[in-house]
């Protein structure tokens, strides 16, 4: 085996340099030593020999040996405390293969000398000084197998080959031991080397891992905070840093939030196609850097909406005012993309507030309302929010208000959206979805009254209720069909959450096993501790357990780690761009593979075309849910959908 490798380029490269490296570091160590207990011997041979000898022999020889080894480890000792690159290590490697090489024929033909000229009686201290002296500096470079076995030949082996030849069957019997040891000494010290190298290798390719690891990790991240159609960052990392702003020690004193939609862009999609909406999407993305380049950053938020956040020190407002001509001038310029010319606008809202009051919701809703002024009064302006706006504010406490009357009647009722299974094709179970019909008629979203439930506390009771009318639907559906329920993270606060949904599992009899406990990454990272424990406790009863909205932000191998989770579910953000999006494709398929090496299963969202389905079939998901496959329904609709799978339908109940 080579002491040291070639210096062409290959795909261990990086790892022959960490041998050569930990050789360096070794010999450092070692070779000092190694002069040291050469120097000793040479002068117990000198003065052994003293009388018997000449003078050149006894006295010049060893003085010159000492010069030249005193010489050698005092360049090494100087090296003690060097990191040298690996073409210098190559360098020190092969130096002291030839230091050693003359050193021990001078060492070897010294002690040749010696032995043939003193006493019968010295001669075999001769033998064994110069013996025992190469087996020490054999063990001093074990990590340079090629100097040692140098040594050993060239300094042992003159010595030995006379006592073989002497004549004398003591001194044979004695080379004979020398050749024995000398064959042991070679095999360990290839057998040592051999270990040496493999522990090298096997520690540079724990690193090699550890940092491809790390890297997948982090772009996995880069991800997650970058949308994958524009590279701006996505609405999760506008929310950190809004968030971030009031505890940051920094000279910005204000902070200018800045929302921005486009004007006219659905007739764009509708008439030319996403993949022209796509297109102009990133050309919008590319003057909107350009304007707030220096001034602010950019976010895309989803769909056509972006945002900007403008730190400043002054209180006025004309800096974001500015920016925000600027942003309303500049997009209502005609775009030529594709051949096409576009002719679209933004209308912009702004929330503009001090250090000590900033707050997320409160900014994000300020800009929002701003938003929507602007659009009422034409479009292609905008506007700065004023307390007047705050009529949304005043609609959202009547919601609040009118939430907590309805939770005792019969105005929320549990939807179910189905989900397939993508190797049967048939429903594997619904996820459990809340409507809200009000006594006068009207319909509210959930996404209007499910942050207003969590703010207020009263999410817990409203998911309990509705957990209680979804196990009585669900026990019309049959064993094998499973109920799929969304965990707020506002819920994983409560200590008494387990026992609360279990309570209700008792009271209607269904089986803690049909049930699939969905959370989402946000849930996790509030209440980590909490989380664990709560959800360990229902994981126990027979609960499975699924990560939502996977991919999204915070997504980590850290959290799949966390608990013992069954499903992974894919954000639909992602599914809905695979036929317009490679990055979102790779994102899928990195999803699936991660899952797979963990023994997890995969749900696609938001599965809208066969487009769409094919493609997370054949990248492996085993389940799916979307409008191709039916929108939320209620639960007398549940049960037909069930009877029109066909092998569910013996397990229905009449």
């Amino acid at each position: 085996m080579s002491d040291w490798p070639s210096p062409a380029p290959s795909p261990g490269a990086d790892t022959e340099d960490v041998l050569l490296a930990e050789q360096y570091a070794a010999l450092r160590k070692q070779i000092p030593l190694m002069y040291a207990l050469m120097f000793i011997d040479i002068v117990f041979l000198a003065v052994s020999s003293y009388d018997d000898i000449p003078l050149a022999m006894s006295l010049g020889v060893p003085v010159a040996l000492s010069v030249a080894i005193t010489a050698r480890a005092g360049l090494w000792l100087r090296r003690r405390k060097v990191a040298a690159p690996p073409a210098d290590i190559r360098r020190y490697l092969r130096g002291t293969i030839i230091a050693a090489t003359i050193l021990s024929l001078a060492f070897g033909g010294w002690g040749m000398v010696l032995f043939e000229q003193a006493e019968p009686q010295r001669s075999m201290a001769v033998a064994l000084y110069v013996f025992v002296g190469t087996i020490s500096c054999c063990y001093c470079l074990l990590t340079l197998p090629t100097a040692g076995r140098l040594v050993l030949l060239l300094g042992a082996l003159p010595v030995t080959v006379q006592l073989l030849m002497s004549g004398d069957w003591q001194l044979i019997g004695t080379g004979a031991n020398f050749v024995i040891v000398a064959i042991l000494i070679l095999r360990t010290m290839s057998t040592s080397y051999a270990g040496f190298t493999e522990v090298v290798r096997s520690r540079s390719d724990m690193q090699l891992e550890r940092e491809r690891a790390r890297d997948a990790e982090q772009r996995a991240q880069e991800l997650a905070y970058r949308d994958v159609l524009t590279g701006l960052y996505n609405r999760r990392a506008l929310s950190e840093q809004l968030d971030r702003f009031g505890f940051r020690d920094r000279c910005s004193t204000h902070l200018a939030l800045l929302v921005l939609d486009l004007d006219r862009f659905k007739a764009v999609n509708d008439v030319h196609g996403h993949p022209a909406g796509d297109s102009l999407l990133q050309a919008v993305v590319t003057r909107l850097t350009g304007i707030v380049a220096g001034v602010g950053v950019a976010y895309r938020l989803g769909g056509d909406e972006f945002a900007v956040i403008i730190e400043t020190t002054d209180p006025d407002k004309d800096s974001a005012t500015s920016l925000a001509q600027a942003i309303v001038d500049g997009l209502a310029a005609p775009f030529q993309v594709g051949g096409l010319v576009h002719h679209i606008g933004a209308s912009v809202g702004i929330a503009l507030v001090h250090r000590d009051a900033a707050d997320r919701e409160t900014m994000m809703r300020q800009a929002d309302i701003a938003l929507y002024k602007a659009k009422e009064n034409g479009r292609s302006q905008y506007q700065m929010f004023e307390p007047r706006m705050d009529v949304e504010i005043t609609r959202r406490s009547v919601l609040e208000r009118a939430l907590r009357e309805d939770i005792a009647s019969d105005a929320f009722l549990p939807f179910y959206q189905p989900i397939v299974n993508l190797v049967s094709g048939t429903i594997q179970g619904f996820e459990m979805l809340a409507r809200w019909h009000r006594p006068d008629g009207e319909e509210i979203g959930p996404n209007q009254f499910i942050p207003i439930a969590e703010e207020c506390g009263l999410v817990g009771d409203l998911m309990l209720k509705l957990l209680d009318r979804a196990c009585i639907d669900a026990a019309a559906w049959g064993p094998d069909i499973m109920l799929a329920v969304n965990v707020s993270p506002v819920q994983l606060k409560d200590p008494g959450f387990s026992d609360k949904v279990l309570a209700v599992l008792a009271r209607t009899g269904f089986p803690a096993s049909r049930v699939t406990l969905e959370i989402t990454e946000n849930a996790l990272i509030a209440e980590p501790a909490n989380a664990k424990r709560l959800i360990q406790s229902l994981k126990s009863e027979g609960m499975l357990l699924a990560l939502d909205d996977f991919g999204t932000g915070f997504s980590s191998i850290q959290h799949l780690k966390m608990l013992p989770f069954d499903k992974i579910k894919i954000d639909r953000s992602f599914v809905q761009e695979l036929e317009r999006d490679s990055e979102a494709y790779r994102m899928v398929l990195a999803i699936t593979r991660l899952a797979a090496s963990l023994g997890v299963a995969v749900i696609a969202e938001g599965i809208e075309d066969e487009f769409a389905l094919g493609i997370v079939r054949e990248l492996g998901c085993a389940e799916a849910q979307g409008y191709f496959f039916g929108r939320p329904m209620a639960a007398r609709e549940a049960v037909e959908a069930l009877r029109a799978t066909g092998p569910t339908a013996s397990a229905l109940h009449p």
